[in-house]
């Protein structure tokens, strides 16, 4: 999973997604993740506006956060986006037989992701380079690429010199940097965000958002992609940046922003909703008290209402989604399909981060967390990571959860929709 996020205040960029672990084999418990350990919070500038009173303001500063997007800093998640994937070796270390190929199919699955959670609204289209190019540096050159800034940026410089007599640059708005295995400084895949004039130039163009990817990825898969690109559209790490704390305690694996290898990682409906991808009228926002139904069409399916919102005070809501198996989905018991409710924060940034500090306290808050509907009955089958909240969805018809002030109760199940009373005191 990765993540973390640093902002240095000089040049305004963040630097986001750090696992600070090199990844174990597939039968080992995933990479563990970590706080930034760098830079400090800088002052955004002007944000969106906002369009619907269930909508929550962004605080002052911040990193990656649960309100409307800067889409100055961060790259819009709409229409086709272009991303060309950099193979690059080094003078102590050389990628062996068949490695890109296996790189580039793996990849290659990542477009899809967000194809379908986007309703088609995203189109990322993905240009793999057809050979290695030598970065004439050693591989270590560039440690501490994943803590800071200007690293990070070395190194996307040093890959896109290396390239550019073969690749067109201004074709394109991402760059993702494969390194071979061999290169073992490269323990995970930080994303890299820089605001106007903090980029690297080439064809006369200002590259401003990258990913440099590093051995996890033969632990995540493809989805390392979107979770990391998710990072570039301004998505926040969902789980704790307090490697004391229960990393994934507060969704689990339903997000790929939190659990990459969940079984359900499905971006939340709030998420969607954030990127453009879902529209005003298919969110009922409610900002007063009483009690009404909605019905839900499933979040992995086009058309209807995917979300009730309730705002429950000046930078948190309460929101009610209805959860099925879509293509993007595992259909198994790792992932009881149902209605899942959610509270959402601006209080604290990625990671549970907040201004002036970046290791979160034990326990959050968090931007997003589940609210479980059997708390201390996990799902013993399922990995670590998500077996607390793998059954936290209302499942049948009188189940109820509360949080907030807020009581979810299902009352109907026709076909794939879920009906809900949602009442707000």
């Amino acid at each position: 999973m990765s993540l973390s996020v640093r902002v240095r205040t000089a040049v305004a960029v963040v630097v986001a997604g750090v696992l600070l672990v090199p990844a174990p084999p597939a039968t080992a418990a995933p990479p563990a993740e970590g706080p930034p350990t760098a830079g400090s919070a800088a002052t955004e500038p002007a944000r969106s506006t906002l369009v619907s009173p269930c909508q929550l303001p962004t605080p002052v500063t911040g990193w990656q956060h649960e309100g409307p997007t800067n889409y100055a800093t961060w790259l819009p998640p709409s229409g086709t986006v272009r991303g060309i994937v950099l193979f690059v070796d080094f003078t102590d270390a050389a990628p062996v037989s068949g490695e890109r190929a296996g790189r580039t199919t793996m990849f290659g699955a990542a477009p899809n992701f967000f194809t379908q959670s986007s309703y088609g609204a995203l189109n990322l289209q993905l240009t793999f380079d057809t050979a290695w190019r030598h970065i004439p540096q050693p591989h270590t050159a560039f440690a501490g690429y994943n803590t800071s800034f200007s690293a990070q940026r070395s190194y996307l410089a040093a890959a896109v010199a290396a390239a550019n007599s073969a690749i067109d640059f201004s074709l394109y708005q991402i760059v993702y940097v494969v390194p071979p295995k061999s290169a073992g400084t490269f323990t995970n895949s930080p994303a890299w965000v820089a605001a106007p004039g903090g980029g690297v130039t080439a064809d006369g163009v200002e590259l401003r958002h990258a990913v440099t990817f590093g051995q996890d990825v033969d632990y995540w898969g493809y989805k390392i992609l979107n979770h990391e690109t998710g990072h570039l559209f301004g998505l926040p790490d969902l789980y704790s940046y307090n490697n004391s704390d229960s990393i994934h305690r507060a969704v689990g694996g339903w997000d790929v922003m939190g659990l990459i290898s969940g079984a359900s990682p499905d971006l939340f409906a709030w998420h969607k909703w954030k990127a453009g991808w879902l529209a005003d009228s298919q969110i009922d926002c409610r900002t007063t008290t009483g009690s009404a139904p909605a019905t839900l069409t499933p979040l992995g399916t086009t058309g209807g209402t995917k979300a009730v919102v309730v705002h429950t005070g000046g930078n948190t809501a309460v929101v009610v989604e209805n959860r099925q198996v879509s293509t993007l989905d595992v259909a198994s018991g790792c992932f009881q399909a149902g209605v899942l409710v959610y509270r959402v924060t601006t209080s604290v940034f990625s990671g549970g981060a907040s201004p002036g500090g970046n290791v979160p306290p034990i326990g959050g808050p968090f931007p997003v967390e589940v609210v479980d509907r059997t708390p201390g009955s996990d799902v013993a089958s399922c990995s670590t990571a998500e077996k607390a909240l793998v059954n936290a969805t209302l499942t049948a018809i009188g189940h109820t959860v509360t949080y907030g002030g807020v009581t979810v109760e299902l009352t109907a199940t026709p076909g794939n929709d879920r009906t809900v009373s949602v009442t707000v005191v």
